[in-house]
């Protein structure tokens, strides 16, 4: 009894930290997010999700309509293609040293601040 005790005491503990890095996690994300302008973060939620449709249906598509052999093959090659283009655009827009980087805004506000505490 005491055993089973033991272990429901450390499922919940160990489910508690869980949650706990999940809140902060989620915390943080929102913060990072309203860092950038909305206009920037609604541009990459709709990237993604342009990504995640074209990822899937255009393999698929080429999937369903080729011969045996053929169709695996093209399709793991396009996917590949696909991947390579959408990273690096991606990296090319939000990455550390993106056009809309969290780096960059961080540091337009630090100097927001020190201007502001200047005067």
């Amino acid at each position: 009894m005491k055993q089973r005790m033991n272990q429901i005491t450390s499922y919940v503990e160990r489910t508690e930290s869980l949650m706990n890095n999940l809140l902060k996690r989620k915390r943080e994300n929102i913060q990072k997010s309203m860092i950038r302008p909305l206009y920037q973060e609604a541009l990459k939620s709709l990237f993604l999700v342009v990504v995640l449709l074209v990822d899937t249906l255009i393999p698929l598509e080429i999937y369903k309509n080729l011969p045996d052999i053929i169709n695996i093959i093209l399709t793991l090659v396009t996917l590949g293609i696909f991947l390579y283009v959408e990273i690096r655009i991606y990296n090319q827009l939000w990455g550390k040293n993106g056009r809309w980087s969290l780096e960059k805004y961080k540091k337009t506000q630090e100097k927001n601040k020190e201007d502001t505490n200047s005067l």
